[in-house]
């Protein structure tokens, strides 16, 4: 059968950026400080202009670039210390070409506080951030503005709102991203959950369901031969411990993948019932009392543990539907047809079928096993009376 083969993906760079961030936090805390001292200082120091107070501004760059290393876990706080070495930065006029140390320092240390504000606070705090952005501006230019006109208040005041405006977007982009893949994986992992949680329903539906059905009969039939043939008895009895065990054992191990911890395999090397099981699962049901005769035709192709569950399953719940819901002299036939294209899978009873049978939970676990295999799964009454189970699955379908 074709298998298709998926190729991972190669991870892209934000994804490496990422993983890096992740082995190792504190070097990425530290890149922007080390990014400033090994490529911006020596640029300032060796520049032609002579700037003023080099001292000054080397302290300067020092308070605004160290909390930086803090800036992801308080981000907030790190924008509040800004404010004493911006407004010294803003009392000197410190903002010129000369003046690059400290400038630069500035621009970088106010653009990742505010962008991880933005990113990881609440966005109330951001009403606080733009204040002090304002602050700033109108400090500027009451302290350095040459003419104090209007034009010139606007340009101080739309130039930090640009600015302020330009980071905001782009970490509301980044935040609004991160948000969107989040709520995709909390939405990916409860459809696991939910798949999970209806398989574990099916598999206790079949298991238990078919289990006590075969128990009832043979305690109905064992009860009926105690007092005639004791021996009969003893058969019945001895084959409902039999069919309990089966039932026990198989709920262990669908119970087993809910108590296994993250990572732990063990449950899943449990073997699950597959074809070789279809002639002791017929046995156990001509010991409860139903005729079931047994038919494979064709050459047998080799298929998954998965799809040889569905099956099994499908030939369980069929089987036990006839022993709970049929009345009257009933028979029953299982017909495994193999064929080039797929598997045919035929159930069919003789009987009257008694019309108020619960609800079709069984049959509509059958259709969903079978879609999973690109199959089909149809169930219904015969013209000449009884009820007919059909199951298809397609040789070239998943596996």
């Amino acid at each position: 059968m074709a298998q298709t083969v998926t190729v991972p993906r190669k991870p892209g760079l934000w994804q490496r950026m990422s993983e890096f961030d992740s082995r190792h936090p504190l070097l990425w805390n530290l890149a922007p400080v080390l990014v400033y001292v090994l490529f911006l200082i020596p640029g300032a120091v060796f520049s032609s202009a002579q700037p003023r107070y080099p001292g000054l501004q080397l302290i300067l760059a020092a308070s605004l670039m160290v909390p930086l290393v803090w800036r992801r876990r308080y981000p907030f706080a790190v924008l509040l210390s800004q404010l004493a070495p911006t407004a010294v930065t803003i009392g000197l006029d410190l903002t010129g070409a000369r003046d690059g140390v400290v400038t630069s320092a500035s621009s970088i240390a106010v653009t990742l506080a505010l962008y991880n504000l933005v990113l990881r606070r609440r966005l109330t705090l951001v009403w606080w951030a733009a204040a002090i952005a304002a602050g700033q501006a109108i400090a500027d230019f009451t302290v350095n503005s040459e003419s104090h006109s209007v034009w010139e208040f606007l340009a101080y005041f739309f130039e930090a709102a640009f600015f302020f405006g330009f980071v905001l977007t782009v970490a509301m982009l980044v935040r609004t991203r991160r948000n969107y893949q989040e709520s995709v994986r909390h939405g990916a992992a409860r459809e696991a959950v939910q798949e999970e949680r209806t398989r574990i329903a099916r598999e206790m539906h079949d298991i238990i369901g078919h289990n006590l059905a075969v128990i009832n009969a043979l305690a109905d039939g064992g009860a009926y031969a105690a007092a005639a043939s004791p021996e009969r008895a003893r058969e019945a009895l001895t084959a409902i411990g039999a069919t309990s065990r089966q039932a026990l054992s198989e709920l262990r191990r669908v119970l087993s993948v809910l108590q296994a911890e993250d990572g732990d395999e063990s449950a899943e090397m449990a073997p699950q019932p597959g074809m070789s099981d279809l002639g002791p699962l017929v046995d156990r049901v001509r010991d409860a009392g139903l005729p079931v005769t047994f038919k494979i035709t064709g050459r047998p192709w080799e298929m998954s543990e998965n799809q040889q569950l569905t099956v099994y399953r499908t030939v369980q719940e069929a089987l036990t539907n006839v022993l709970k819901h049929a009345t009257g002299p009933r028979r029953a036939q299982v017909a495994l047809d193999y064929r080039d294209d797929g598997l045919g899978v035929a159930v069919a009873n003789t009987g009257s079928v008694v019309e108020d049978a619960g609800t079709p939970r069984g049959l509509l676990g059958l259709r969903e096993r079978a879609a999973v295999f690109g199959g089909t799964m149809e169930a219904g009454p015969q013209p000449t009376g009884g009820w007919r189970v059909a199951l298809w699955l397609p040789a070239d379908g998943p596996n």
